[in-house]
């Protein structure tokens, strides 16, 4: 007998592991650039490249941490405010209580969820938070009409979009204007545009899966799982969810939620650059002298960055435990296990701008840097954000944490893209890269969260991509003309 084979499948490596080889392989180019006498121009004199050493692999690490601190802070504190929220159940409570009145009209459901998920997408980058969504929605679908696809399509593409459109999602927007250098360019900077891209590619998202709900209720049929429809019913409909009641102190919660983002985005705003006024710097500093009761240090609105955004998460927080009190140790506990679930996610932000500090040290920045302006500087802004949405589309595949890549890429393209078109071409380039690895992350089969979603709703990832590649072709040619268009705006609108 012959003996059987087993072929372990490909693991594509996490993004911890590709940045730090990236590390490392700058490193050893440094090398190869200073054994060959390799020199760049850095404010008008040439500079030899600079090898760094094995130490410094790790070392830069280190200076990653430091160098995104108030991004890694930020991160921590957004992490124990979302598991207080999550752990309060006001959030299941308002979906299935939405379920529950709408359900003779329940095609409506789909816009307002949709918008839900999106928003949150858009505004705090949702998506392993959203995999709790999918055992509600899903029998949901099935008992009204729809098939479990309507449910996945909710959920996956009602945030996916949302994170697509980031509008001050900190894991794409706040961390790319940190590394591409808050000396040239500011979340607010494009803003406008970013919340006009969010609606236009929301509602239609909404407008597809609608399209797909409707189509397939009328004829069942015409379902991409009509050959499993009976055996979902038995699988996802006999199975008892728990309800939750959408009480009072759940309605406070969401409110205190969904109010905490809405002053973030706010907050973020530079309102004196807008209005050029300096209202709210002169508001900020009464506030600090007169009521230093309230505050004696943060900054007026538009002022501050994430360092200042960050309390408003903890004091919220802070509320939400005590809308839903369950002891201190509760509060204690959810603050350090939601930190604690992000962690890798700043570690992968640390090893990133670990890369930022290599090239930099190294001179190499400067000498890619000189070269991209060399070969796309010339270009016209239009051509330079949609050359980036596609060069950034495989990138986002080779380092599909967007906070990573943000750390990575963005130290170089942001000069690149300020010498090209100067604030606007940076801007654009944030939401070129927005865009492109928002797609990308709506269907890549190296999504935890695609993978987890589809695996819930005992989908197999070919099946879901007949039915979705229309949406993702729809998705990516619109991120070009909203960008094509959004380029002839006016700079801080783009």
């Amino acid at each position: 007998m012959e003996a059987k084979k087993s072929r372990k499948r490909f693991k594509m490596p996490t993004a911890f592991t590709i940045l730090f080889f990236i590390i490392a392989f700058i490193i050893l180019v440094s090398w190869i650039l200073k054994w060959s006498n390799v020199s760049t121009t850095i404010l008008g004199e040439d500079t030899k490249i600079k090898a760094l050493g094995i130490v410094d692999i790790f070392y830069s690490i280190v200076q990653g941490f430091l160098s995104k601190v108030d991004v890694i802070i930020f991160i921590l504190c957004l992490g124990g405010f979302v598991l207080i929220t999550l752990n309060s159940k006001a959030l299941e409570a308002m979906t299935q209580s939405l379920a529950k009145k709408m359900k003779t009209k329940s095609i409506w459901l789909i816009p307002i969820l949709m918008t839900f998920f999106s928003f949150c997408g858009s505004t705090f980058g949702m998506a392993e938070e959203s995999l709790g969504f999918y055992m509600m929605l899903i029998p949901f679908m099935i008992v009204v009409g729809y098939d479990k696809l309507v449910g996945v399509m909710i959920v996956l593409f009602g945030a996916g979009v949302g994170c697509l459109a980031s509008t001050v999602n900190p894991f794409v927007v706040s961390l790319a204007v940190s590394s591409a250098g808050e000396n040239i360019v500011s979340t607010s900077d494009g803003m406008a545009f970013r919340w006009i891209s969010w609606v236009i590619l929301t509602a239609i998202s909404i407008c597809i899966v609608m399209w797909y709900a409707n189509r397939i209720r009328k004829n069942p049929q015409k379902s991409y799982v009509f050959d499993t429809m009976e055996g979902d019913k038995v699988f996802f409909l006999g199975e008892k969810q728990e309800e939750y009641r959408f009480t009072g102190r759940r309605i406070a919660t969401l409110v205190v939620f969904l109010g905490t983002f809405v002053v973030m985005v706010v907050y973020m705003v530079a309102w004196d650059e807008i209005l050029s006024t300096d209202a709210m710097e002169k508001a900020g500093n009464w506030m600090n002298e007169n009521v230093p009761y309230i505050t004696g240090s943060i900054p007026g609105f538009g002022m501050g960055r994430l360092t200042e955004v960050a309390p408003f998460f903890l004091i919220s927080g802070l509320i939400i435990a005590a809308i839903n009190w369950q002891g201190e140790a509760k509060y204690i506990d959810d603050t350090i296990n939601g930190a604690r679930d992000l962690l890798g996610v700043c570690l992968v932000i640390a090893v990133a701008g670990g890369i930022g500090f290599v090239l930099d040290e190294t001179h190499i920045k400067d000498l890619i840097v000189n070269g991209l302006v060399d070969s796309v500087g010339s270009m016209p802004k239009t051509a330079f954000v949609i050359v980036s949405f596609i060069l950034f589309l495989p990138l986002s595949f080779v380092i599909p944490s967007t906070s990573g890549f943000a750390a990575a890429i963005f130290p170089m393209w942001g000069p690149t893209a300020y010498a090209a078109a100067g604030t606007a071409g940076v801007s654009g380039s944030i939401a070129s890269f927005s865009f492109a690895s928002g797609t990308l992350n709506l269907f890549t089969p190296t999504s935890g969260v695609v993978m987890g979603g589809l695996g819930i709703a005992r989908l197999e990832w070919g099946k879901f991509m007949k039915v979705a590649w229309p949406f993702f072709l729809i998705m990516a040619g619109m991120s070009i003309v909203l960008l094509g268009l959004g380029s002839l705006l006016p700079s801080p609108i783009f």
